[in-house]
């Protein structure tokens, strides 16, 4: 009666210790080299929006497989019925950038957007999840703000040409729901560039003016400039070190 009492404690020990070494044996497996893995992340998690707005989400998936790559598929689907399309990267073998836009309307003011990506290939899927908040605000492109982006285009075209931003240059706009009311943000969409132009509502000498640039093929901005002061007159562009991340 004992021996089997304690045979039977042994076998009770042992399967608990084999289910508790389960997930480790899992995450060695699937992380052996060899082992085909799948990534995917919206940037950002989570934004606002507004009516007539272009809520403009980044998604990041990424691979260790050539074959996973190529067998690849995207869906992307809301929550609630809203117009919505998207622009897929592919500057790198085994990763690809993918551009989500969505615009809300009248309709959908005071809703929360749920956006689901799934990368699917083979037997592997992934998702992930971003949200957005559409809220009672709205902005427009002012000539003063066109002025400003201009002088950064003008100093784009003859300090760095390899950019190919230039006066021919077709810019789509929109503002950006505010966080800091005294710092307004807007964004500039061209067929390969994300250009962000952020204005201090101060006045001289704090009414900066900065940007960054993002190829629409990458995560993040690789160049900025700033304007210490644009009522000053002197429009001097002094180049600072980009961001390592977007404004959304």
């Amino acid at each position: 009666m004992k021996r089997n009492k304690k045979f039977t404690i042994a076998s009770i020990v042992g399967i608990t210790l084999i289910i508790a070494s389960m997930p480790i044996v899992f995450f060695i497996i699937f992380n052996t080299p060899g082992q085909k893995n799948l990534q995917i992340e919206f940037m950002p998690k989570e934004m606002k929006s507004y009516s007539n707005h272009s809520a403009w989400l980044l998604l990041d998936i990424r691979t260790n497989s050539n074959e996973l790559m190529s067998n690849l598929s995207i869906s992307i689907k809301t929550n609630i019925s809203i117009e919505l399309e998207y622009k897929i990267w592919e500057n790198e073998p085994l990763k690809k950038i993918v551009e989500v836009f969505l615009y809300p309307n009248i309709t959908h003011l005071n809703n929360i957007i749920e956006v689901e990506a799934v990368a699917s290939s083979g037997r592997i899927s992934k998702k992930d999840y971003a949200k957005v908040q559409v809220i009672n605000w709205t902005s427009n492109i002012s000539p003063t703000i066109e002025s400003m982006r201009e002088v950064f285009v003008n100093y784009l075209s003859s300090n760095h040409p390899n950019f190919k931003i230039n006066e021919s240059t077709v810019w789509e706009g929109f503002g950006n729901a505010p966080f800091i009311l005294v710092v307004e943000h807007y964004l500039f969409k061209s067929e390969f560039w994300e250009m962000e132009l952020a204005r201090h509502v101060m006045i001289a000498p704090h009414d900066w003016v900065k940007i960054y640039l993002r190829p629409r093929f990458s995560l993040f901005p690789n160049w900025s400039g700033t304007i210490n002061s644009w009522s000053s007159g002197n429009y001097t562009i002094i180049e600072t070190e980009p961001p390592d991340e977007i404004y959304r």
